[in-house]
């Protein structure tokens, strides 16, 4: 049997003679000494591919039908979306370096030395994460020589922030053809969102600093569930734009729903924290989202992203800021343009290290 290890990502073989069947078994890496875990015991039958039951509009007849064995265009929204779902999991994990690195920085008996460790066991992650600290943005230009030091110079907030940044980019930096967005621009556009919404947190909710980030930098990860049933249905997309809508919208009109529907499933997939599903989910509609917050500052630094021209799409100027944000952050277009010019000089900075 072929084994992985989820933590340095190595693969080796076990003899299968070695193997306790019908057992749930666990040993520690050849590699690096984590914990794997084998379940060998009997898998129950997977449950049944879910049904379409809707009578022919031509003879009134029910005839059944594997959702999966439908085309494309035979999926209705409740149907697309479910099997939409289905295949979230074929989107990429975040790399468990966030989940690990957040354990230890949240131990408040962890040192700057257990953060570097954890760091360290994913080379290409730390690789970025010394250039970003070496970045004119951080002010330490050539300075940071190693992962401990970067910890150090760092601290727990700002690093937590660049690992989650620099764990990103493969995430988001891929060609979404049915979004017409080529190479990099989603990740363009995420980091100045994630950037601009740190900085009107830091400003109107610090607590929530951390968090807007975050929540900015994968506020659109969606997309990436969405882009291949755009693509599908490029006749209907053309259409739709043609009548000067957004992509938004262009969602709703050719799928039934939009990317934000899918923030809490893909929360969920990633573990992360229930504050962020409301702000994914209302991103681009704060005032449903019931008061939250986080929710106010994504959109409006999702705003301020869309008219800098960073990462930006040709529909970008479609997009309105919500009539009720700038009251409810207590700002004016005075602090919008500040934050504006702020987030480009951050992103030209930061993404110039990561070249």
């Amino acid at each position: 049997m072929k084994v992985g290890c989820d933590n340095c990502s190595k693969a080796f073989e076990l003899p299968d003679d070695r193997l306790p069947t019908g057992k749930k078994v666990s040993f520690p890496c050849p590699g690096c000494k984590s914990k794997i875990t084998l379940d060998l015991r009997e898998k129950p039958e997977p449950a049944p591919e879910p049904l379409d039951t809707t009578p022919d509009k031509s003879t009134g007849k029910v005839v059944i039908t594997p959702i999966a064995e439908k085309s494309p265009d035979e999926l209705d929204g409740t149907d697309l979306k479910r099997k939409i779902l289905n295949r979230l999991k074929d989107l990429p994990a975040m790399p468990k370096i966030i989940y690990k690195a957040r354990e230890v920085m949240g131990n408040p008996m962890s040192g700057f030395k257990e953060i570097a460790e954890v760091i360290e066991t994913d080379q290409a992650i730390a690789a970025k994460v010394l250039q970003v600290a070496n970045s004119a943005y951080y002010g330490m230009s050539g300075m940071v020589s190693s992962i401990h030091q970067a910890t150090v110079v760092l601290g727990h907030k700002v690093l937590e922030q660049v690992i989650t940044m620099v764990s990103a980019t493969s995430l988001l930096g891929s060609h979404l053809k049915g979004y017409r967005m080529g190479s990099g621009t989603l990740w363009q556009h995420s980091l100045a969102v994630a950037m601009c919404s740190r900085l009107i947190a830091k400003d109107r909710a610090p607590t929530l600093e951390n968090d807007a980030f975050s929540v900015g930098l994968i506020h659109d990860a969606g997309k990436l569930a969405l882009d291949r049933y755009l693509l599908e249905r490029k006749a209907q997309v053309d259409q739709a734009l043609a009548t000067g809508v957004n992509f938004l919208e262009v969602e709703k009109q050719v799928l039934g729903f939009d990317h934000t529907e899918l923030a809490s499933e893909l929360c969920t997939k990633w573990k992360l924290p229930e504050n962020h599903v409301s702000a994914m989910r209302f991103h681009h509609d704060p005032g449903a989202s019931k008061g939250n917050q986080l929710a106010y500052i994504v959109h409006t630094a999702n705003h301020i992203a869309q008219q800098s021209g960073i990462g930006s799409s040709f529909d970008a100027t479609l997009y309105e800021l919500d009539p009720e944000a700038l009251a409810f952050l207590s700002l004016d277009e005075e602090d919008l343009a500040i934050y504006n010019k702020t987030m480009i000089e951050a992103v030209n900075q930061i993404t110039q290290s990561m070249l």
